[in-house]
């Protein structure tokens, strides 16, 4: 069996924090996103930032989308990498028409 390295995982503060600047893309709240990253494929290891998607934190008396997420709460494990497939690519979508992608990123 051969063993191929795997590539390192895109990191991005700046491309995390437009991703946080959008409304939660779960339930459309402002103000209180997250940068989330979609379930890892390995173990310990985090996906890449521009896998990444909005989703709100928990506040007084709400929960936040990011925590029933990470929870399995919002869909099943199942349907979790699918979701979070779609969520990335929308986010990367907005970002672009935004005009806001930081420049050398290669989505």
């Amino acid at each position: 069996m051969t063993s191929y390295p795997k590539a390192a995982p895109i990191r991005s503060e700046a491309y995390r924090r437009l991703v946080a600047a959008l409304p939660c893309i779960n339930c459309g709240v402002w103000m209180y996103s997250q940068a989330a990253h979609p379930p890892p494929t390995g173990k310990g290891i985090k996906e890449s930032d521009i896998d990444c998607f909005p989703l709100c934190c928990a506040r007084p008396d709400i929960t936040g989308c990011h925590a029933d997420y990470d929870q399995y709460r919002l869909v099943p494990k199942s349907d979790m990498r699918s979701l979070a497939g779609h969520w990335a690519e929308q986010t990367r979508q907005t970002i672009t028409n935004n005009g806001d992608m930081p420049k050398g990123l290669i989505c």
